[in-house]
């Protein structure tokens, strides 16, 4: 039996919508859905001990009262100001801001040897009743978990739903996770599957926070590990973005829980507009069931996004990682999101040594004006770079070498998704993690915001 620490390292974006943006777009400007300023949103960014890596949780706010806390401390919450990063937390973290200035949090791990070697990252997330983690490893060479936050009073009932390649599998139900606790759930009860699956948490009696953090092993050494991160709930149009250039996994697993066959259409945007995937164009995916579909030839190491066009709502999501033997590969993972909304922010603290680029991908059929203001921690940020993003295509913006940086996206389009891409060498890993940024609040119908009794005014 393999010996391990749950690792952590997490990278974790948040944005909360404001009013409008400053920049010309051929859409409206969304309205603000927030108008009480004693409002505030809390979400919560994975962290916990280690012995060999280190695990930071960045925060940032363009406005005043940015709180943070332990999930297990609700009471003992501190000032953040405008910007921090906690190293070595132990614990899960609860974030807070009040609305609508916009915020965000996001948590990495850096480990060059151990258990949490590579480098791994996570958006911080708001709590729902309903979370999706399509690409769960559930292989004999992996461990993979659920960790669960409950940030209200009360207790929260859990179920987990899983769906493989032969239909649902078996999986726990009624897990109890304390109020202002957090409960990590073991998914080696489940039975070994050579491909991916899809597992859906969910609490019918109270919001939660949920994470599903994996790794692979040969024997006893650690080949790689990171989160997966909760994607959008069943749709029949999704985009994902944050695929990477370069070599490595490029596998794209699509789980329809539905009742009837999906027939889901695959197309790709790249840097030079829509590209055509031979022999990939389409796939069939069975009611109740998850599919795979090898994209790494046809992607040929191009940066890109997906778009898929189903007949019956599905999830998606994709592994990936670095390319090169064990010694050197790391995994990450890119799934299904929504939107950016129209002023978002993201900080991230990958370390000196990391290198990170944002993708913006835009599905559309018009081009779109985006602005990217980008900063190193301490620094007042300057006036936003306006980029443009045309219709069908991606573009990548590279963000200076910093121990943390802080990246603020503002546009008047509403169908544009971006992610943050990071890279880094750990020895002989080539480290590689990526967060999907999407607004916290738009992941789906479920999240509400409420006044936060624990988190200050």
């Amino acid at each position: 039996m393999n010996r391990w620490v749950w690792p952590g390292a997490v990278v974790v974006a948040l944005g909360a919508v404001t009013v409008a943006a400053s920049f010309a777009g051929p859409q409206p400007v969304p309205q603000a859905p927030f108008t009480s300023s004693a409002s505030r949103v809390s979400v919560v960014c994975p962290a916990f001990e280690s012995v060999t890596a280190t695990v930071r949780v960045a925060v940032a706010a363009t406005g005043p009262g940015l709180r943070t806390s332990k999930v297990t401390e609700p009471n003992q919450g501190s000032d953040a100001g405008a910007f921090k990063v906690l190293t070595n937390s132990g614990q899960p973290l609860r974030v807070s801001a009040p609305l609508p200035d916009p915020f965000g949090a996001t948590s990495v791990v850096v480990a060059e040897n151990g258990p949490d070697r590579g480098l791994s990252a996570s958006g911080c997330v708001v709590p729902r009743t309903d979370h999706w983690f399509t690409g769960v490893d559930v292989r004999t060479q992996a461990q993979s978990e659920v960790v669960v936050s409950n940030l209200d009073g009360t207790s929260a009932s859990v179920d987990l739903t899983a769906y493989g390649e032969n239909g649902k599998v078996a999986a726990p139900r009624g897990i109890e996770v304390a109020g202002n606790s957090s409960a990590t759930i073991s998914l080696g009860v489940l039975p070994r599957l050579a491909g991916p699956l899809t597992v859906r948490v969910s609490s019918s009696d109270g919001r939660v926070a949920a994470f599903e953090r994996q790794r692979t092993w040969q024997t006893d050494v650690p080949l790689g590990v990171d989160w997966l991160p909760s994607g959008t709930d069943p749709a029949t149009d999704l985009v994902i973005p944050g695929i990477p250039e370069g070599a490595g996994a490029r596998r794209l697993a699509l789980t329809n829980p539905g009742e009837r066959t999906a027939t889901v259409t695959i197309g790709v945007l790249s840097d030079s507009g829509p590209i055509e995937l031979a022999g990939s164009e389409q796939v069939e995916v069975p009611a109740g069931t998850t599919r795979t579909v090898d994209l790494a030839a046809g992607l040929a190491e191009q940066a890109a996004a997906l778009t898929l066009t189903s007949t019956q709502p599905v999830t998606a999501g994709m592994w990936l990682d670095s390319g090169g033997d064990d010694s050197r590969r790391d995994p990450a993972y890119t799934v299904a999101t929504l939107p950016l909304p129209a002023d978002a922010v993201w900080p991230l603290a990958v370390g000196k040594s990391g290198r990170t680029v944002l993708q913006l991908a835009n599905p559309g059929e018009v081009e779109v004006s985006v602005g990217v203001t980008t900063s190193a921690s301490g620094e007042t940020p300057g006036e936003p770079k306006v980029v443009t993003v045309p219709p069908g295509s991606t573009i990548a913006v590279a963000l200076d070498a910093a121990a943390a940086s802080v990246v603020r996206v503002q546009t008047q389009a509403t169908d544009l998704r971006a992610a943050l891409v990071s890279t880094e060498r750990l020895s002989k890993v080539r480290g590689l993690a990526v967060v999907d940024l999407a607004a916290q609040d738009s992941l789906g119908a479920s999240a509400q915001v409420v006044f936060d009794p624990h988190a200050g005014s």
